[in-house]
């Protein structure tokens, strides 16, 4: 094979590859470009199939629209020229076209350099815009009042009207499921581990309650102590009851011992039990107030030590008693 041949082998095997990098890289541009002319041709109140917002540019849109439209018209002519090039090329083999003049490569040449260039340029900054604004949504998803957890942790607390006063060194883990007392392996409770019992973890619902006397009621569990069921008023003039949580570890339990043979909540676990224990707080408010009550490890709260590598709380209710 001569020299000529090898190079000519090798440049048509380069250029090939070059092509089906470009179509490949060419498709999802142009399909991104669509989106874009799509979502702004589009009524206002019509329901697109995409839209800018999934691909994290709904900001750019507000803040810099020309910056898409800069990549919108810089495809466009990047494909243009490669296009005609391309055109002209075929035409000139089949129909003995004229080959292009030199001035007239020079510009289709350089126009397509700098639509290139504009186009790369544009398509970097849209790039590291979208990742941004993607990852801030991902991160605000995974977020529930300052701390990091997963949708299934954050959905359990908003759906269950949880507010998180303090979530210190929790392994980003509030809510747990697979040891619930009945051995439903689905069912969800709050729960936090540390395996040195260094977290500080204080979760609480309110409620406007009239004057009476009021139940606090809930199954929970503990390894240690130090875990507190409370209940409160916000105007403190009812004090800060608190009852602790029995702590079985994850066998036996309270709830398991009193259970009938034969029970869910006596099977679960291979029959070894869950360590669940009902607990029950009760505070009385002289005045219409709101009831503030959840669950507590936080020794700055309690005032007392706190000594367990983990807990778990779940069915919280609040009962009247009587009235004053």
């Amino acid at each position: 094979m001569e020299k000529k041949d090898f190079i000519y082998i090798c440049t048509k095997a380069a250029a090939g590859i070059i092509v089906a990098i470009g179509f490949f890289a060419a498709v999802p541009m142009i399909m991104l470009a669509m989106e874009i002319i799509g979502a702004r041709m589009a009524p206002e109140n019509m329901e697109l199939p995409f839209t800018l917002k999934r691909f994290g540019l709904d900001e750019i849109e507000a803040n810099t629209p020309g910056m898409l439209t800069t990549y919108v018209i810089s495809l466009f002519i990047t494909l243009s020229a490669v296009f005609y090039t391309l055109l002209h090329s075929l035409m000139r083999s089949a129909f003995q076209f004229k080959p292009m003049k030199r001035i007239e490569q020079i510009i289709v040449g350089g126009i397509f350099l700098i639509s290139l260039f504009t186009l790369v340029s544009t398509t970097k900054n849209i790039l590291e815009a979208s990742s941004k604004a993607l990852l801030a949504e991902e991160e605000n998803r995974n977020t529930y009042m300052g701390a990091q957890m997963d949708e299934f942790s954050k959905n359990y607390l908003i759906k269950n009207g949880w507010t998180l006063v303090k979530h210190e060194y929790c392994n980003d883990s509030y809510v747990r499921k697979g040891e619930f007392y009945t051995g439903d392996p689905e069912h969800p409770y709050l729960d936090a581990w540390n395996p040195a019992g260094q977290q500080i973890y204080h979760a609480e619902k309110r409620q406007p309650v009239e004057p009476g006397t009021y139940r606090i009621i809930c199954s929970a569990r503990a390894e240690g102590n130090g875990c507190y069921i409370f209940a409160t008023t916000t105007s403190k003039k009812s004090g800060l009851k608190l009852v602790e949580v029995p702590h079985y570890g994850n066998t036996g339990g309270e709830l398991w011992d009193n259970a009938p043979e034969g029970s869910d909540i006596k099977e679960a676990n291979n029959g070894e039990g869950f360590g669940w224990s009902k607990v029950v707080v009760t505070i009385e408010v002289k005045d219409t107030d709101t009831l503030v009550f959840g669950v507590t490890t936080d020794s700055s709260f309690t005032g007392k030590p706190y000594n367990s590598k983990w807990f778990s709380a779940a069915d919280f209710e609040v009962e009247r008693i009587n009235i004053d």
